[in-house]
């Protein structure tokens, strides 16, 4: 079954969504909160429709150009409260943090294997945008981005002038 189209989100691949699959997967990569993510939303609206539970991935690789300790702190502290919240609902959340370059590498699409859908954020600047895309041609099943960044969606309707 597919939702229906919604503006604030993207297909990035065009495979299909595998109604087998064990769980909905969704990749927390820049609305990194447990509350108002449309992402997180769409992650839900998939696993009601599919009848599957959601797994959620929260990871920090430990080397890119702006990698910091302070941004890090940051992120780490951020999952913990993630952890907190999801502890006392049906999600499965897995914040990963990178235990040394490269080891977090094949995560995504090791995870996605048992998923019926991938769905992720949309984010238009810092690295996220490549790396979307890269993931969207090793993912097997459909990787959705959808845009959380503010009230407004990033692109406007479009219908009849």
């Amino acid at each position: 079954m597919e939702l229906p189209d919604d503006l604030r989100v993207r297909a990035v691949n065009t495979s299909p969504v595998n109604p087998e699959g064990r769980f909905v997967l969704y990749w927390m990569i820049a609305a990194r909160r447990s509350g108002f993510n449309y992402g997180l939303e769409r992650a839900v609206a998939w696993a009601l429709s599919l009848n599957r539970p959601i797994m959620v991935l929260e990871a920090v690789r430990v080397d890119y150009p702006w990698a910091s300790d302070r941004f890090h702190a940051f992120v780490i502290q951020g999952m913990a409260d993630n952890a907190k919240a999801f502890s006392s609902g049906p999600i499965l959340y897995y914040p990963y943090v990178e235990p040394s370059r490269g080891a977090g590498r094949g995560l995504l699409a090791a995870l996605s294997q048992g998923a019926c859908v991938v769905v992720t954020d949309e984010f238009p600047c810092f690295f996220l945008p490549r790396m979307v895309n890269a993931a969207g041609a090793r993912v097997k099943v459909r990787l959705e981005t959808v845009d959380s960044n503010g009230i407004l969606p990033l692109r406007p309707p479009t219908g009849p002038s």
